[in-house]
């Protein structure tokens, strides 16, 4: 796929699924964003309507591996229904997309989706709201899915605690849990700081 400096041939190609629903929603936020994501990732971004697909090429020598799948996760993150300013964020180079699949871990049940649904999101978004602030990610749901913006390690914790809740494990549970576990990652972050003093 790339060169041996880390470069994306020309030729090479990355393709991104267009959503099934709310295309015209998906177009409108896609054509506000797609030149700061071309220019961004020195990337080229074509709709085959046809084959419901976004077709991703690199337009630089420059382009990496890694822009190509940002870009593609970019497109993931627009058909869930991100803003377009959680998008921009999703664009720095330590941020993640990850995505959890509702109906793929509880089944096709319309009312069991929307009653895990509404634990995730909490009375009024509370519990999205506080898995976001313990985290520090950007959490949305919608589609039958839940998308997670943030570094790898914050989005993980957001991730996990998200499968507790569709386990039916208690909201307060689950914020006890996040917050231990980001206290550990802070702990890790502090040290790494203080090493990173010591050598020089």
């Amino acid at each position: 796929m790339s060169n041996k400096e880390g470069r994306v041939e020309k030729w090479v190609k990355v393709y991104a699924q267009l959503p099934f629903d709310n295309i015209e929603h998906f177009m409108s936020e896609f054509n506000s964003i797609k030149n700061d994501i071309e220019t961004r990732l020195k990337i080229k971004l074509d709709i085959d309507r046809n084959n419901s697909l976004v077709t991703i090429e690199p337009i630089s020598n420059e382009t990496s591996p890694a822009d190509m799948m940002k870009a593609k996760d970019v497109i993931q993150a627009i058909s869930i229904g991100f803003s377009k300013e959680d998008i921009i964020d999703l664009l720095d180079e330590d941020s993640v997309l990850l995505i959890i699949d509702i109906k793929s871990k509880v089944g096709d049940s319309a009312n069991h989706i929307k009653r895990v649904m509404g634990r995730i999101i909490g009375e009024d978004g509370r519990a999205k709201k506080t898995i976001e602030e313990i985290t520090g990610t950007i959490i949305h749901v919608g589609n039958n899915m839940v998308g997670i913006i943030g570094d790898y390690d914050r989005a993980i914790i957001a991730q996990h605690g998200i499968d507790l809740l569709i386990e039916g494990k208690m909201h307060s549970t689950v914020y006890k849990r996040l917050e231990s576990m980001m206290r550990d990652v802070r702990k890790r972050d502090l040290t790494s700081i203080w090493q990173k003093r010591d050598l020089k």
